[in-house]
């Protein structure tokens, strides 16, 4: 059986090895997959991850159309101290810069109760029909989404759907995948 770690190098590899082209094109019908979705589409306040990892689905054109389309927009920042998720909300892409791991995050913050949420957008490296996400480790999402109680959605490309992501307890399943192809119902 595949670790988390093996599986974790695994799709950081095959995600490094797409061509910036690649991302592109299979962002876009990500994102076309998405916006079908009537959970994502219905909603007005939306909680999406940024991308800003090597590869990962790109999320920048999903929230150029949100803010376009007047609706709350609201992204993570990692609280490195706690271990928990803050929620910000943004009114541009051009608020963000590197923070935490990496990741864009919005200079001024601007704090949004996740009990306002109706979405959330999340990344993924791996991810299993019954929507089993594997991150990359920290735990954020989990502790996030874990009494949440709205619908999650997984953006990945078709290669990331694997057959079984290792699980723990501690572990929140998402809702939905959404890759270039299709769109994976996983729970209510």
């Amino acid at each position: 059986m595949t670790t988390k770690e093996q599986m974790r190098k695994r799709m950081k590899e095959l995600r490094e090895s797409l061509s910036k082209r690649d991302v592109r094109e299979r962002s876009q019908r990500v994102r076309e997959n998405l916006l079908s979705l009537p959970e994502f589409f219905r909603a007005e306040t939306v909680h999406t991850y940024v991308s800003s990892k090597n590869n990962e689905v790109d999320t920048h054109d999903v929230i150029r159309l949100l803010l376009k389309q007047k609706k709350r927009v609201v992204v993570p920042i990692a609280d490195t101290g706690t271990k928990q998720m803050r929620h910000g909300e943004i009114f541009s892409l051009s608020e963000l810069v590197p923070g935490s791991y990496g990741i864009l995050e919005p200079k001024m913050y601007r704090p949004v109760s996740p009990r306002v949420l109706e979405v959330v957008v999340v990344p993924a490296l791996a991810v299993d029909q019954k929507g089993n996400r594997l991150g990359f480790g920290a735990g954020f999402y989990d502790r996030f989404l874990r009494d949440l109680g709205i619908p999650s959605v997984a953006l990945a490309y078709d290669f990331q759907v694997v057959d079984d992501v290792p699980s723990e307890e501690t572990d929140v399943p998402v809702s939905f995948i959404v890759t270039e192809s299709s769109i994976i119902k996983c729970r209510n």
